[in-house]
């Protein structure tokens, strides 16, 4: 992939993001202001610039990185660590201004020259893609306020069996390797609002092909993706109103694509309720399966 291609796709990427109301290089729950720090590079401590700042922040956010510093591959063997098999760099653009002599003769005051920008691809991994130094990771902000643990919440999230990380800004479902990335729970305001968060990315998690087998599709923008969207959303209703939580999600970006889906098929709710009364029963036979076992032991 050349220069202008990389550019390219990454503006595609914002753009799609932008057009149905997401910022890539945000979130709602963020305490800190919702916004990534500028990318930096873990050895020499320098900011990255220009058109590699909204590079690396579209990368961040589409694959849930969760620190600002970066490193090249042979940056990262003189500190002492590796980039984990199988992991992907990042690729930036370096700028050289280029200096040209117009009349091809030796060079003279008088003969006029022109400088031209000449581009160059790097790559860079994130510190998440990197084993080994974990001492550059930045110490995570002091919380405004102790986070209150919610028990019945923590209960169903543990019973679950569901693979969940906290940390960074990002909360997502991925079924590939089948685990549940939350956000670190200091960055919300509302114990309340994390368990919701947790709770629609649990009901995402019971649409893996081992359990309700739901089938959603393949991008941000999809019907099938926004009726998943859908099905999770009123899953996470479901289970809040279980608990007794006044939990609150953000999804307004998938507004548009409910409204779509509801208007070209009346009977569309009717289907996603259905789909997320299963992933609600599923999820509360599983807590008590687990509650008894434990009784049993």
């Amino acid at each position: 992939m050349n220069n202008q291609e990389i550019v390219a796709k990454v503006t595609a990427r914002i753009i799609e993001q932008l057009e149905q109301g997401v910022k890539p290089w945000a979130c709602d729950w963020d305490r800190s202001g919702g916004q990534f720090g500028l990318p930096r590079n873990g050895k020499t401590k320098e900011d990255y610039h220009g058109i590699n700042i909204p590079i690396l922040w579209e990368a961040a956010s589409r694959m849930g990185y969760t620190t600002d510093l970066w490193l090249g591959y042979e940056q990262a063997k003189t500190l002492g660590g590796y980039v984990r098999k199988g992991e992907k760099g990042t690729a930036g653009i370096i700028y050289k201004p280029l200096v040209v002599d117009e009349s091809g003769e030796e060079e003279t005051e008088s003969q006029a020259k022109r400088t031209i920008p000449l581009m160059k691809t790097f790559y860079v991994y994130n510190l998440d893609q990197i084993e080994g130094l974990e001492h550059l990771r930045p110490a995570p902000p002091v919380p405004e306020e102790v986070f209150e643990p919610i028990r019945a919440a923590e209960e169903l999230l543990a019973r679950s069996g569901a693979r969940i990380l906290e940390g960074g800004t990002r909360a997502f479902y991925r079924k590939s390797d089948d685990h549940v990335q939350l956000p670190d729970r200091w960055r919300f305001q509302v114990a309340e609002n994390f368990y919701a968060t947790g709770l629609h990315e649990l009901t995402h998690w019971t649409g893996h092909q081992s359990r309700l087998d739901r089938v959603w599709g393949k991008r941000f923008g999809d019907q099938a993706y926004a009726f998943e969207e859908l099905v999770a959303e009123m899953g996470s209703a479901f289970l809040c109103a279980f608990l007794g939580l006044k939990g609150e999600l953000q999804h307004e970006s998938y507004v548009d694509g409910w409204l779509k889906i509801l208007k070209e098929d009346y009977r569309a709710l009717v289907r996603a309720a259905s789909q997320a009364q299963k992933a609600f029963e599923y999820l509360c036979r599983l807590v008590k399966e687990s509650e008894e076992g434990s009784v049993a032991v």
